[in-house]
Order: structure tokens, then sequence, then C-alpha cells
């Protein structure tokens, strides 16, 4: 009895396996274990960033959390809050909190965190970290912005 109850349990299993070996190879895997390239056309896309306005402070609902994905999967954010209270946490999760500074032109802000002071523009749903505070918030996007979407 015990020798039937196992040939009936072991005869599925036998039947999975045997069904496996008769799998397919895929043709564009290569000997390296990668997958061989397909050439794709993307169309180039025009990105069009909000400008930043004149006194930001009073014309732009700035209160809110801005995310930035980088390149390895990661995301950080900042939220601003009332009383010019912000939170930031870093791809890897640490949080900081504190509070920022308005510039005389009311639409930058300057934060100080670990003794680096970073500078944002702010437009309508998002802020641009700035190379300096010398940068011009609404010219050319480039390597020395960083650009946070609101959320």
């Amino acid at each position: 009895m015990k020798t039937l109850t196992r040939l009936g349990l072991a005869a599925p299993l036998a039947l999975a396996l045997a069904a496996c070996g008769g799998a397919e190879t895929d043709e564009r895997v290569v000997d390296d274990g990668t997958t061989a390239g397909v050439d794709v056309d993307v169309p180039e896309v025009d990105v069009e960033y909000p400008e930043v306005p004149v006194d930001a402070r009073g014309t732009v609902d700035y209160q809110r959390t801005y995310t930035n994905a980088d390149s390895a999967g990661g995301a950080s954010s900042i939220t601003l809050g009332a009383n010019d209270s912000y939170t930031m946490v870093g791809a890897d999760g640490t949080e900081t909190t504190g509070t920022f500074n308005w510039y005389s032109d009311n639409s930058r802000i300057l934060i100080r965190e670990n003794g680096e002071s970073q500078v944002y523009a702010v437009a309508d749903g998002a802020l641009y970290r700035l190379a300096d505070e010398n940068a011009d918030p609404n010219g050319a996007r480039d390597a020395g912005t960083t650009y946070m979407a609101a959320q």
C-alpha cells in the first residue's frame, strides 16, 4: 500500500520534469548570457519645465513634497511645509528636518544641510536645485541644475 502511495506521488513529479526537458532555447541569447541588442528609433521629446515666477513665495503653492529619481532607481525628496520648515529624505532613506530661508527675490530658498548651502528656485509644481546663489533661476537647465517634481 505504501508503495502505491509513493508511486502515485512520484508520477506527477516525473511528468513535470520530463516536460521541462523539451524546452526550446531562445535564439537571442548569446554564449555569455546577455541578450542581443535591438535597434529602436526613440523620438526626441522636448521637455518643458515650469518657469520660476517673480515672487514665487506669494504666487505659488509651494508647501508640498518634491521628488527626484536618480539613475540607480532610488529617489530623494524635499517637503516644504508651514513656517518655512522642510524635511529631506535621501535616496538611502536618511531623513533630516530644519527651516529654510527665502532670498530677497522671494523666488529662491536656502537650505543649510550638514554645513552645505543648497539653493533652490521655486516654481509652480517644481523645485530646481541651482549650482549656487548666483545661478539664473530661469536659465538653461544644465548639469548644475537638478529638477524635482511636485507629487
